[in-house]
């Protein structure tokens, strides 16, 4: 069977079982799966566990103590070449939020919490696998599917398991879903989070205020500053997102701190903009008062646009025109564990999920037409060259 003919038959076999998707992502999405719960993600890695097992993959549920259980499936063919899905169970939405926002239908539009952000994206991958083996597809040493619990957070615990996963692969598919337009991903910005902490003295507001050194009104003008660097090389942005300090109005508030979000381009672009932070941090608005920058350990580099991932780009193009649409691949500044597998040494190509957006909020959606086209386009990318 030829490419094309091997694509049109994973596309109408998902084509043909959409009522079925939507039944198993409404259940899917009625589990509860924030990162921080973990009977949720426990739940979760366990239904997509035997939904990989009736595909004859072997199955391991890499159990945790404190964090949500994570998912390897590793399917075996009678060819050459390995190949890594990658996903994540975890959605940033509260207990509760699945039972507040079942998932409905609007036009073309599924929403729900998680139905882009990516669950769906997780099912639609397991359809064109049981697409692939319908045709009986088995030319290919291995593709492994990897559901880590830990995506949406800065305090990983997976990334071992990522590089496990990865060793000896030849692409990397990150199942993270289309951009609105219908986009793929073949580069991304890395990212960075820091906390700059402010340590002052308290002191009495009304009676003896010049005694003290006030941490907010130094991290307010430190937090002027840092933004005032947004944009002083290509592709760098900063968000001061979170900040606090203090503890009643009529104390001088002795401790204070912000945290910013950094997207780069390069990694020398990270170190350059912290070491402008750091000479920021000399000019202080009050003496006295003193400054400590941290950043998070886990931060992700650049997801890097290599010659080898361009080519699975060109590939990716390829197939959708055999498919009848058309595909661009761009630079997101969001980032994904693509970055990862990219660090990693493995041609890595992102966005393989049906076209959605408006994730992490109220609207979230996956577009339910774009599910079995782009369950074909993912089976011709691991199918390779035929």
């Amino acid at each position: 069977m030829d490419l094309q003919n091997l694509m049109m038959g994973v596309e109408r076999y998902a084509q043909q079982r959409l009522p079925q998707f939507i039944l198993e992502l409404s259940a899917l999405c009625a589990i509860d799966s924030y990162t921080y719960y973990k009977p949720g993600l426990d739940e979760i890695a366990a239904r997509l566990g035997e939904r990989m097992r009736n595909l004859d993959m072997t199955v391991s549920i890499i159990e945790q103590e404190q964090w949500g259980n994570n998912l390897l499936g590793v399917l075996h063919g009678d060819g050459d070449g390995i190949m890594l899905l990658l996903g994540h169970t975890d959605t940033v939405y509260p207990v509760g939020t699945a039972a507040e926002r079942p998932v409905s239908a609007a036009g073309d539009k599924l929403l729900g919490p998680g139905v882009c952000d990516m669950k769906g994206c997780i099912l639609t991958a397991i359809y064109a696998l049981e697409g692939l083996a319908a045709a009986r597809y088995r030319n290919f040493r291995e593709i492994r599917f990897l559901c880590v619990s830990d995506e949406e957070i800065t305090d990983r615990h997976c990334a071992d398991l990522m590089r496990q996963a990865s060793e000896g692969c030849q692409a990397a598919f990150v199942l993270e879903a289309a951009r609105s337009n219908g986009d793929i991903v073949s580069a991304r910005k890395g990212n960075a989070w820091y906390t700059l902490t402010a340590r002052g003295r308290s002191a009495h507001a009304g009676v003896e205020p010049e005694k003290g050194r006030n941490a907010i009104i130094e991290i307010a003008y430190q937090t002027l500053q840092f933004q005032s660097l947004n944009g002083w090389r290509e592709g760098i942005t900063i968000n001061a997102g979170e900040i606090s300090g203090g503890t009643q109005p009529n104390v001088v508030p002795d401790q204070a701190e912000v945290e910013f979000d950094l997207r780069f381009l390069h990694p020398r672009d990270r170190l350059a903009t912290e070491e402008q932070w750091h000479k920021l941090m000399q000019n202080q608005r009050v003496p006295g008062v003193e400054l400590t920058l941290t950043m998070r350990p886990d931060y992700k580099e650049p997801m890097a646009a290599t010659p080898q991932s361009l080519e699975l780009a060109k590939r990716a193009q390829e197939i959708a025109r055999m498919l009848g649409f058309s595909i661009n691949h761009v630079l997101t500044g969001g980032a994904s564990d693509g970055s990862y597998t990219s660090r990693y040494g493995v041609p890595t190509l992102d966005g393989l999920g049906p076209i959605g957006g408006l994730d992490h909020g109220p609207d979230e959606y996956l577009l339910l037409s774009s599910v079995a086209p782009r369950a074909a386009l993912l089976a011709g990318l691991m199918a390779g060259d035929q």
